[in-house]
């Protein structure tokens, strides 16, 4: 009996696997209508079917395959959403109800998609009106008549219209599965992983959503875990593409409730937070625990963060998001309470804010921020007792400061700032009210700061601010009047009106720095306006104005005027460009290096000196139009009285050599000499400073006389002549011509004696004559024949 038994069982074993091996190849094709018809009544879709066979496992029910004409089952689209169908399937198991079957009534008991491509697509834009194609399933009547499925391998695509996101889900794995009982509920498992079609790998982590759906009345119970999600990803979502905040995000939430109102509570955790460019901080977690409501038939999802004992938290989150399924509205609002500053800048920084290396931050912050889809932030944000320290900068600090976001702007309400030590207490000149607006949709910067007197190493001192024109260069003194600083991408200029005292400047050429006791600055860009000036450089005081102007071919324009001038005070302020040539090596090879400065200088002006005093003489109303051209100073239109006498030429000074080098070509008129007047032209050169311009003296000069009285028969009536003069190491006339008013031509020269007397020696070839003394008062001593 017992070998009967293992006989039969092998028989009918062997029977059993050959009909498994037999049943794939035997067609099924007379099913194929019955099975299209049903899977398009119960899908609400037109359906296209491969081949069709039995299949015994792993259960018996029908399998449809791919043929050469395309995929097992091609499921396609409403027309009103799409065209691209909705799925495509290389292999479809259909396993169909046991007793209807037996009764001839063909209906399905579960489908298994195997390798699935499905499209879930929006009709319309992104971020426009439309209507999601999955929508019609999640119906109650549809529901419940819908068989168990199950997806294996598949990949779930969004669509927005005829676009396709870049994001999708690789490896999903789907069972919904009818309830056992009549008041049970349906059991649904999803897993998948989240993916990009521009990033290479499968997947970028994982989520399962797991529990079970129930019927009457509607209501879920079911537990979503994200596993180390992506910020960005979860955009794409949102809105068809990804924002540019990324990082890590995982969940464990739990959804309960019924449809219209799901409560949802668990623990969002928040991770490597930086902007889509820059690489993410490592171990910056911002664990949340939230909870909110879900309205699925409705379309509302709402969530915010709390805390387990209802204190009072330093950050509160909340999140709304509406008509998630037809058109995304979604807002979130960020409210701060007293929150510190510091962990902020960690923050800011990966998100790539241009904050320069080793910012520090101090403070407690409160306010409330919105965030809407459309890249809009509003809000208002408070900051209390504030220290912003940048690296070689002292702390900038407020009390009170608001920022009112508003329309793609964020402006700073006026507040007043101190500069200095946080420590110790401010006083009134550290301070300084600034205003400032920021355009983040055009990276546009507006900043405006008013000072009634505030010192200008304090402004100098921070480094975002030592780039205002000509106040760059101040080492000292006080600064009152307004600022403005106007920055945009590709460009930043600062305007603004103020009043300089006690300021001190280094300008190169001069010895010592220039004093400005008082001045009115304008500032426009790199245009530069000084005037109303009272300064002193060492022993000169002067007034005057000043502007720089870059466009212009010398961009540095002056006018400047003194009272009282020694010219060897002017000489000793101009020592550094005079004195070039007075190194070792200068003197060596008789020539020295042009300092860049000097090179590249190029000014224009007018200078007016009311009394310059020269080895004892004192000319006055001296002025003179400048020119300064690199190593070329041109004095043009020079005039000036000497007493009486007019005085008016051109002086040209090169400094190109080791020594400067001096021309004056020029005019006196009606000098007193000699109880007459004399009027005289010519042109004087000379080069190197103090003693050295005596010794290399040269000149050659006409002149005329009248009335002169040289203490001898009479005055003489009229005067002409000419002569070359040169002090080496006394001074020498030679080449002396001298015409008297009887057309008598007398020639000869005359040198300075070591007793300080000048002494003249003229012939006419029958006639010599000696003239001799002081040169302020010569006598003529005798009149002989040669």
């Amino acid at each position: 009996m017992k070998k009967r038994l293992l006989k039969i069982s092998g028989i009918l074993i062997a029977l059993v696997l050959a009909a498994g091996i037999a049943t794939p190849y035997i067609s099924a094709d007379s099913y194929g209508q019955r099975l299209k018809s049903s899977l398009e009544r119960t899908l609400g879709r037109r359906v296209d079917i491969g081949q069709v066979r039995f299949s015994l496992f792993p259960s018996p029910g029908f399998s449809v395959e791919r043929d050469r004409n395309g995929p097992g089952v091609v499921i396609h689209e409403d027309p009103a959403i799409g065209v691209e169908p909705v799925a495509y399937v290389e292999t479809m198991r259909v396993r169909p109800a046991f007793w209807p079957l037996l009764s001839g009534r063909f209906r399905i008991a579960s489908i298994r998609l195997e390798d699935a491509s499905i499209n879930l697509t929006k009709s319309g834009p992104a971020v426009g009106p439309g209507r999601w194609n999955f929508a019609s399933f999640v119906d109650r009547s549809v529901m419940s008549s819908v068989p168990a499925i199950h997806v294996r391998n598949g990949r779930i695509n969004f669509k927005f219209g005829d676009t396709k996101s870049v994001f999708y889900l690789t490896g999903t794995d789907l069972d919904i599965s009818p309830p056992g009982a009549r008041h049970g509920g349906w059991s649904v498992y999803c897993s998948g992983q989240p993916a990009r079609t521009d990033r290479y790998g499968h997947g970028l982590g994982s989520f399962t959503l797991q529990g079970r759906w129930f019927i009457a009345p509607e209501r879920v119970d079911m537990d979503l875990t994200l596993d180390r999600g992506w910020l960005g990803e979860w955009t794409a979502l949102l809105r068809g593409e990804a924002g540019a905040v990324q990082g890590t995000l995982d969940s464990r939430l739990h959804l309960g409730g019924p449809i219209s109102n799901i409560g949802i509570a668990g623990r969002v955790t928040v991770g490597d937070v930086h902007r889509w460019d820059l690489l993410p901080a490592s171990g910056d977690v911002w664990p949340l625990d939230v909870r909110g409501r879900l309205d699925l038939s409705g379309q509302r999802l709402e969530l915010e963060s709390n805390s387990a004992g209802r204190e009072t938290l330093p950050l509160l989150l909340r999140l709304r998001a509406t008509d998630y399924l037809t058109q995304p509205h979604w807002a979130v609002e960020i409210d701060w309470n007293r929150f510190p500053l510091a962990p902020l800048m960690g923050l800011a920084m990966h998100m790539g804010v241009p904050l320069p290396p080793g910012l520090k931050l101090n403070g407690t912050m409160e306010g409330a921020m919105v965030f809407t889809q459309e890249g809009r932030v509003q809000g208002e944000l408070g900051f209390h007792e504030t220290a912003v320290a940048a690296p070689g900068s002292p702390p900038v600090r407020f009390d009170r400061a608001y920022v009112v976001l508003d329309g793609g702007h964020a402006r700073l309400s006026p507040a007043v700032v101190f500069v200095g030590d946080p420590s110790a207490p401010a006083a009134p000149a550290d301070k300084a009210e600034v205003e400032a607006d920021y355009n983040l949709d055009g990276n546009i910067f507006d900043l405006t700061i008013h000072a009634d007197s505030m010192p200008i190493p304090a402004l100098r001192a921070q480094s975002a601010l030592a780039s205002v024109p000509w106040l760059e260069q101040v080492s000292e003194g006080s600064w009152t009047g307004d600022l403005h600083h106007h920055r945009e991408p590709d460009k930043a200029l600062w305007t603004g009106r103020l009043a300089i005292h006690d300021a001190r400047i280094a300008v190169p050429g001069l010895a010592d720095p220039v004093q400005f006791r008082s001045a009115r600055l304008q500032i426009d860009g790199a245009h530069v306006v000084l005037d109303q000036i009272d300064a002193q450089a060492g022993k000169l005081a002067f007034t005057g104005d000043y502007r720089y102007e870059p466009s212009t071919t010398r961009p540095n324009r002056m006018r400047i005027r003194a009272r009282a001038v020694d010219a060897s005070d002017l000489e000793a302020e101009l020592s550094p460009v005079l004195r070039r040539g007075r190194g070792l090596l200068a003197r060596a090879f008789g020539r020295s290096s042009i300092p860049d400065w000097l090179k590249t200088l190029s000014a224009e002006g007018t200078v007016q000196i009311d009394d310059l005093a020269l080895d004892g003489s004192h000319f006055t109303g001296m002025r003179a139009r400048l020119r300064w051209d690199g190593p070329r100073v041109e004095l043009d239109n020079l005039q000036a009285m000497l007493g009486r006498a007019a005085i008016a030429g051109k002086l040209s000074i090169g400094l190109r050599a080791a020594q400067p080098v001096y021309k004056l070509t020029g005019s006196v008129k009606g000098l007193n000499w000699q109880s007459g007047k004399l009027d005289a032209e010519g042109t004087l050169e000379t080069s190197g400073v103090g003693s050295q311009l005596l010794a290399n003296l040269r000149s050659e000069a006409t002149f005329s006389g009248s009335a002169l009285d040289f203490g001898a028969s009479g005055p003489w009536r009229r005067l002409t002549g000419s002569c070359n003069l040169a002090w080496s190491p006394r001074l020498r006339l030679t080449d002396l011509s001298v015409k008297t008013a009887e057309d008598e031509t007398y020639t000869g020269r005359g040198t300075i004696q070591e007793d300080g007397r000048l002494v003249i020696l003229l012939s006419n070839g029958a006639r010599e004559m000696r003239v001799s003394g002081p040169p302020a008062n010569l006598k003529l001593e005798e009149t002989a024949k040669p």
